[in-house]
């Protein structure tokens, strides 16, 4: 399938999901009650046997509109009883966008990134659950895919760009809370960011560039064998630490590198502070720590450097009830990293429309500080920056359309290089 039959089809999966938004509903009285029958999630969700009928005493059946069945409703219908009778709870997410550079490096070319996710939580005894997701995307190759490669930005365009595989178990680990809830233990195949450098206004993985959604410099390894706990020391502040395998492949078990080999484990600490004003909005400071034991190449050709350390933080505090800001640093060893500092802030406002009460507006920039080994190793210039600015359009609970655009500043570090422009456009749904 080519890129002009991908944009046809997605074109008119949006146009359906615009247009269903759109389509006459009857309003239903405060005195009506819904018929239910025993449920039957297949019978429901397809439609087949029976439809799902509103009654109302003083009217009858309301038909034809409420007959076709409601196949949303049913899942999420279903959804419950799994949680009710099993303790088993599901999501899954379904993400399309697409970049296109207009200007800079790779100008006139467009990428487009498909990525699926699928969580199941299953509750095993008291605080405890199992955690599984399965996860992918049309990618394939050696990452990073996307535009970065066109591009040749040393930031992350784009955080689905990493995958590397249609399909494949990303995370399965246990999770168990003790002590009245106050010690949480993960052990498995999990991700750290999922726990460590957290960000309210950032985290939401609303931007396109993991640049905005992650701190640069902090070693992340997403679903590879690791360790971590936490305890809270008090309603508002918290400690953690964890290790994790610094080699592990994501679409691999992680057995043949945590188990065989080298024994390289990053080692990750993290204090937190919670904070809330007098009017009630919240705040939250996370200061980090690291350590990698990886033997790395020195930028100046003395061989190898290793055991490095690295710190940083991630802020987040609520300005209103709707406007939330952010901001990030972290430092690590310029003499072996691509960048010896990394900074980003932002913020996100909800609502700016009074009209559009779910819709948001996010904006923020990112800039990768060089080392002077870097720069003469490379012939490179002092950074890199990253600005971007999205729109979130909320159409249903279950689907969002988002516009955002990108413009990046010394591409690939490198500053006799135009100035990148990047719009871009993305579906999300999520069950």
């Amino acid at each position: 399938m080519d890129g002009r039959q991908k944009a046809r089809i997605w074109s008119l999966v949006l146009a359906l999901v615009l247009l269903s938004q759109f389509l006459p509903v009857r309003q239903v009285c405060a005195d009506e009650q819904e018929s239910k029958p025993p449920f039957n999630f297949f019978e429901d969700l397809f439609g087949i046997g029976r439809p799902r009928i509103k009654y109302s005493p003083a009217e009858g059946p309301v038909l034809p509109y409420e007959a076709v069945p409601d196949w949303l409703g049913s899942w999420k219908d279903f959804k419950k009883q799994m949680e009710e009778k099993y303790g088993t709870s599901i999501g899954i997410i379904l993400d399309d966008h697409h970049q296109h550079i207009l200007s800079g490096p790779g100008a006139h070319e467009g990428r487009n990134i498909f990525w699926w996710n699928v969580t199941i939580k299953q509750k095993l005894w008291e605080d405890a659950k199992l955690i599984f997701k399965a996860r992918g995307s049309n990618t394939d190759g050696k990452p990073p895919n996307g535009i970065t490669p066109l591009v040749g930005s040393k930031l992350n365009l784009d955080w689905a760009a990493y995958e590397t595989e249609l399909g494949y178990v990303a995370n399965l680990y246990l999770e168990q809370k003790l002590l009245d809830d106050k010690l949480l233990i993960a052990l498995g195949k999990l991700s750290c960011p999922d726990y460590f450098d957290e960000n309210k206004v950032a985290g939401t993985w609303d931007f396109f560039s993991h640049s905005l959604v992650k701190n640069q410099m902090l070693p992340h390894r997403y679903h590879t064998i690791g360790a971590l706990g936490r305890y809270d020391l008090s309603d508002r502040l918290y400690v953690q630490a964890g290790i994790l395998d610094a080699q592990g492949i994501r679409s691999e078990t992680g057995l043949n590198t945590a188990f065989h080999g080298k024994d390289y484990f990053i080692t990750l600490g993290e204090l937190g502070i919670k904070t809330k004003n007098s009017k009630g909005l919240e705040g939250n400071y996370r200061f980090d720590l690291w350590y990698d034991p990886q033997p790395l190449a020195r930028h100046d050709g003395n061989g190898y450097e290793r055991d490095t350390l690295g710190f940083g933080v991630s802020f987040d505090q609520m300005l209103t009830e709707r406007a939330g800001a952010f901001f990030r640093y972290g430092w690590d060893d310029g003499h072996v990293r691509k960048f010896a500092n990394y900074w980003s802030l932002g913020g996100t406002w909800k609502g700016i429309n009074p009209a559009r009460e779910k819709d948001v507006l996010g904006f923020g920039v990112g800039q990768g500080i060089t080392h002077q080994d870097y720069r003469r190793a490379k012939n490179a210039t002092h950074t890199e920056t990253i600005l971007e600015a999205y729109y979130k359009i909320h159409i249903s609970d279950w689907c969002s359309l988002m516009l955002d655009v990108q413009t990046l500043l010394n591409p690939g570090t490198n500053s006799d290089k135009d100035p990148v422009l990047i719009p871009g456009i993305r579906l999300k749904m999520s069950f």
